[in-house]
C-alpha cells in the first residue's frame, strides 16, 4: 500500500514548502523535513518528481510511504528518538 504523506514544491528561494496530507501531524511532517532525503528513502519513503506542463518552472515531488500510517508513525518514532 502506498500513502500519500505530503507535497512538496519549491519556493523562489528553492527552499521546499511543504503541504501535509490530512492524516500527517505536523511534528511528523517536521520529523520529515528534518530528516535527509536518502534515510527518508531507506525507511520506506517514496519522491515522485512533480512537473507542470503550463508552468515549466514549478519544482517539486509528491512524498509517499510504503505502507500504512501507523507503520510511519512508528517509524518517525523512532527517528524522533535517536534510534
Amino acid at each position: 500500500m502506498r500513502t500519500l504523506v505530503a507535497t512538496a514544491l519549491a519556493n523562489a528561494k528553492g527552499k521546499d514548502v511543504y503541504c501535509a496530507a490530512r492524516k500527517v501531524s505536523d511534528e511528523q511532517i517536521a520529523i520529515i523535513r528534518q530528516t535527509n532525503r536518502q534515510s527518508l528513502e531507506e525507511m520506506g519513503f517514496t519522491f515522485i518528481k512533480l512537473l507542470s506542463l503550463d508552468y515549466p518552472d514549478v519544482r517539486g515531488h509528491a512524498i509517499f510511504f510504503e505502507g500504512h500510517m501507523d507503520e510511519m508513525a512508528k517509524i518517525l518514532k523512532k527517528v524522533e528518538k535517536g534510534y
